[in-house]
């Protein structure tokens, strides 16, 4: 048998477990009903001819602003023809001062079709509606202002011409409704898709080669694998990867560096390459071979075409006699006795 200190323990935890279990309740009902659960509320009235549609707990707008709910609704027990009904309303008190004394209100609707609602019309009194007060109903004269006719009826118009063209099958949302060849083209669209898909995938296709077969994944990840291996190599300090690690070429290419730039400093120091006058020098014998170069441009041996033709002329002769010569050798060779 438990002790008694055991079930106390456990009444404690049912205890503290149920309490929490109803805090947790009532913050939910509190959040549910929007916050005001516990705000003062108002109530007022309005009487209706007819209530059709209106049903408790259906909301109250003024100029559009939620502010309350339909309590109840019920026969006023009054003999007059509008003020058969009483609907009663609870709003939040500090909302009153919102609705005018003057205000009208009127049973409205989400569309044609939409729930009903009691919407308020805030007027230009500088009096508000006290808590129990009672709204007036909005006037027959303005509830028909209310509905545009000449607009319904031309929304009705257009909705009974696309009727009639859907009934008669002639256009394309009347082929959709009525028809199964957009539906069938549809489908025939989806199975050509579906075929290409497939085609594309197929493994005699680049695409399926790619997806089916490990040429793509080798031509990937081969590169990939030699980068990694080289990468190694040059943490492990093989190859280039030595500079990495051990600083001795490093070093010996500083060196060379160093020493290739004390050489050109050394050249650079040198009396040839320092000194005017061996530049002065070497300017003088530039100019006087750019005068000798002058002097045999300005020799009429070379400016004249006389010395040139006399060369020629000689040449020509002298191959014209050894052609001669050639051919008759006994017209050149003479004997003499003496």
């Amino acid at each position: 048998m438990p002790s008694v200190s055991r079930v106390n323990w456990a009444k404690f935890r049912v205890s503290v477990v149920s309490t929490v279990a109803v805090i947790i309740l009532l913050t939910l009902f509190y959040l549910l009903t929007g916050g005001t659960l516990l705000e003062p509320k108002a109530t007022i009235y309005l009487y209706v001819p007819d209530a059709t549609g209106l049903d408790q707990d259906s909301p109250v707008l003024v100029d559009g602003i939620d502010v309350g709910k339909v309590v109840r609704v019920e026969l006023s027990g009054q003999d007059k023809p509008d003020r058969v009904v009483r609907i009663v309303m609870t709003v939040e008190r500090d909302r009153l001062n919102s609705i005018t004394k003057d205000s009208v209100a009127e049973i409205s609707s989400d569309g044609l079709i939409g729930d009903k609602y009691v919407d308020i019309t805030s007027q230009k009194s500088a009096d508000h509606i006290p808590p129990n007060g009672e709204i007036r109903l909005k006037p027959s004269s303005e509830l028909k202002k209310t509905i545009d006719l000449p607009q319904f009826e031309a929304q009705l118009k257009v909705v009974d011409a696309l009727l009639t063209d859907i009934e008669g099958g002639k256009s394309a949302m009347s082929q959709f409704v009525l028809g199964s060849e957009i539906y069938t083209g549809l489908l025939r669209s989806i199975g050509k898709i579906e075929s290409a898909l497939h085609a594309a995938v197929n493994s005699t296709t680049v695409v399926g080669d790619a997806l089916y077969s490990q040429r793509l994944y080798n031509q990937i990840s081969v590169p990939m694998v030699k980068l990694n291996q080289t990468l190694a190599r040059l943490e492990s300090g093989q190859g280039s990867g030595q500079m990495l690690r051990d600083t001795a070429q490093y070093e010996s290419a500083l060196k060379d560096v160093r020493d290739l730039r004390a050489s050109i400093a050394g050249v650079r120091s040198e009396e040839w390459m320092q000194s005017d006058a061996m530049y002065q020098d070497w300017n003088r014998m530039l100019l006087s071979f750019i005068q000798q170069v002058d002097r045999m441009n300005a020799d009429p041996l070379l400016n004249s075409t006389a010395l040139y033709e006399s060369l020629t002329g000689m040449a020509r002769e002298t191959g014209q006699t050894v052609k001669d010569f050639r051919q008759d050798p006994r017209k050149y060779l003479r004997l003499k006795i003496f």
